[in-house]
């Protein structure tokens, strides 16, 4: 408390002590370096008691491996004063324009004063980039210096000190790849001066993520502190300052990214050096006379793939206080478990990148990739035209019996809901979690629970389920209306048996394709499989005429059946995922919960369709081979 008084008593006095005549103070110039000392002092000291300790996701030692985070947040010196990384300008102010050189190996003092359409070109293509960033950051990580760029600030007509902590990092390696990447967190003191803030906690921080960021309390539960030094978990690739580690979805929601995070482990730690910065550099002799540079930090791409500008162009730089009145309270964090079926944002998350993959591919070589979406809509077309006949009588039978087939399909509910509970003992409730730790540091074992569980949820469908329906089916083209319970008990009492002859004729066909010679002979056998299910409960068959009749139904015709098969599957499981992904993107604030159970819902529902279609295929190939259904079997459908 002392000190501070005799420093704020030295900043006060010092101005007007200086404006006195030299004669009659001499002291005076002496006293106003004092206290520009002081004051740096005091920046100093507020800027290394916080400066943050960052978490960054190393799965293992392969530095071309994305699921490693590839680059440190590093001094902006790392690309400065290389003969690689020349600044360039384009004579247009588009990528499409001739590129000139405006210095070879620029420096600090180079970057002062210059204005787009200049930028940085680091070596290396951002919409192609291979391992090649990821290679030349590791060669020369050595000489890298792990910083964060302490910014201390009043915003003009507020009584908030805040402090930011910007950080540089050599590439954006994410959805959208591009060159130089800048993220930053501030820390809000009730203050007008470091010497004021050295007094006491912060009050909040905001951990910028993007071009948005999210709140908290100092002393919030989500805000992780070592020593006092503010924790941030860095976004794998994307780099955006995450409270915790996890996966986090973005919908380009105030300033969030569009797509999923990671930040979780295995990590590696770094604790960064703080260097204060001024607000405005002095001149091109000012050692951080890169802030007075509006160009690009990184390649002139278009659109997403652009280098982004410095920290010192940025709303958040020149108004924190107001910039900050915007940001979120939370995120949206992925669960663990999605719910029964396909996951709507793990699908979410992979179409999202897949489809940053296209653009950037449309971006390089427009033609191939038209060219091949061309080949998969017509493709896709012919699927879906070959089937439709099919597919238009299953939804006509699935309409006229919605309460029967609903209610069967809604039984995988609580299966669901068991699952989502064994998967919760495992990943999140003590004293298991502890005995599981080994998952962070093998995430081999997490996927292979994961898939397990996955596949008995699956397995449930196909076993318990499918059965039932097909009896269901059946019944209702003979012209009779079953029950939930009585398809259920006729359906079960084959289980065994169908699980039993379907396992031994893909053990059958995957032992021929081990022949290699064998593989075309093993695809029939596999699309043979398909309607086993059906002359078990139809015919009552044994295992061994099972397998063959379900062959000889197949053999009649081998590409319908398989292509009914895959395009009503794809409908069973793509259909809730893809409703929920449109709750995601069109209903504000939508419980990630609520979300998922929506999608296993319709997967509930829906999940009587497969098996609809293909019993429906089945009675129609043995009918045309044997006469076994009349011509007015089929009365009890609406179509």
């Amino acid at each position: 408390m002392r000190r501070g008084a005799i420093v704020g008593l030295v900043l006060i006095t010092a101005p007007w002590l200086a404006s006195l005549p030299v004669g009659v103070h001499g002291f005076s110039p002496a006293i106003a370096r004092a206290a520009q000392e002081a004051a740096s002092s005091a920046d100093q000291e507020l800027a290394d008691r916080y400066a943050p300790v960052v978490y960054l996701r190393e799965v293992n030692s392969n530095i071309c491996d994305e699921e490693n985070e590839g680059f440190d947040p590093v001094a902006v010196d790392f690309v400065l004063g290389r003969e690689e990384i020349p600044l360039l300008t384009s004579d247009n102010g588009e990528p499409s324009g001739e590129w000139s050189t405006v210095a070879d190996a620029p420096l600090a003092a180079d970057l002062y004063g210059r204005e787009p359409p200049d930028f940085l070109n680091y070596p290396g293509s951002p919409v192609a980039p291979g391992c090649t960033y990821r290679q030349y950051f590791a060669e020369h990580r050595g000489e890298a210096r792990n910083v964060a760029y302490a910014h201390i600030y009043l915003e003009p007509g507020t009584d908030t000190l805040v402090l930011q902590y910007w950080l540089y990092f050599y590439l954006n390696d994410w959805n959208n790849t591009h060159e130089g990447d800048w993220e930053m967190i501030m820390l809000f003191f009730d203050a007008t001066s470091a010497e004021e803030a050295l007094l006491s906690d912060p009050e909040r921080v905001v951990y910028a993520q993007h071009g948005g960021g999210e709140s908290a309390d100092w002393g919030d539960d989500k805000l992780a502190l070592e020593d006092g030094h503010p924790v941030i978990y860095t976004a794998r690739g994307a780099h955006a300052s995450e409270y915790k580690p996890a996966i986090y979805l973005g919908l380009a929601e105030n300033g969030t990214g569009f797509g999923c995070e990671n930040s979780k482990g295995p990590h590696r730690r770094i604790a960064l050096e703080a260097l204060v910065v001024p607000h405005e550099p002095s001149g091109p002799d000012d050692p951080y006379a890169w802030l007075g540079y509006t160009g690009r930090w990184g390649e002139l791409k278009r659109s997403e793939w652009n280098g982004p500008t410095g920290p010192n162009t940025k709303a958040s730089w020149n108004e924190p206080v107001t910039w900050s009145e915007n940001v979120r309270d939370s995120s949206l964090v992925v669960p663990e478990y999605e719910g029964f079926g396909q996951g709507p944002i793990d699908l979410f998350c992979g179409v999202v990148a897949a489809g940053s993959g296209v653009l950037v591919a449309f971006n390089s070589t427009p033609a191939l990739v038209i060219g091949i979406f061309g080949v998969i809509f017509v493709a896709t077309s012919w699927f879906v035209s070959y089937a439709l006949g099919t597919i238009r009588r299953t939804f006509g039978y699935y309409r006229a019996n919605a309460r029967t087939f609903g209610l069967i399909g809604l039984m995988l509910l609580p299966v669901g809901f068991v699952v989502a509970l064994i998967q919760t003992l495992l990943f999140t409730i003590p004293p298991v979690e502890p005995l599981l730790g080994m998952m962070e540091r093998f995430p081999g074992v997490r996927v292979f629970l994961l898939l397990l569980l996955g596949s008995f949820q699956v397995a449930i469908a196909v076993i318990f389920v499918s059965p039932a329906v097909i009896y269901a089916m059946t019944r209702i083209r003979d012209g009779a209306r079953p029950g939930v319970v009585e398809s259920y008990r006729h359906g079960t009492e084959v289980v065994w048996r169908i699980l039993y002859t379907r396992l031994k004729a893909v053990v059958r066909a995957l032992a021929q394709a081990l022949t290699i010679v064998g593989i075309p002979r093993a695809a029939r056998r596999l699309v043979g499989v398909l309607y086993i299910g059906q002359t078990v409960i139809v015919e009552d068959a044994e295992s061994e005429r099972a397998i063959r009749e379900s062959a000889d139904v197949a053999e009649m015709e081998p590409v319908r059946s398989a292509v009914t098969s895959v395009v009503l599957y794809v409908i069973v499981l793509l259909t809730g995922p893809l409703f929920a992904i449109f709750l995601l993107l069109a209903i504000p604030s939508r419980p990630l919960g609520l979300v998922n159970f929506v999608s296993s819902l319709i997967f509930a529902l829906l999940y009587p369709i497969g098996a609809i279609g293909m019993t429906l295929l089945y009675h129609d190939l043995r009918s045309r081979n044997d006469q076994w259904f009349d011509s007015g079997s089929d009365a009890a459908s609406p179509s």
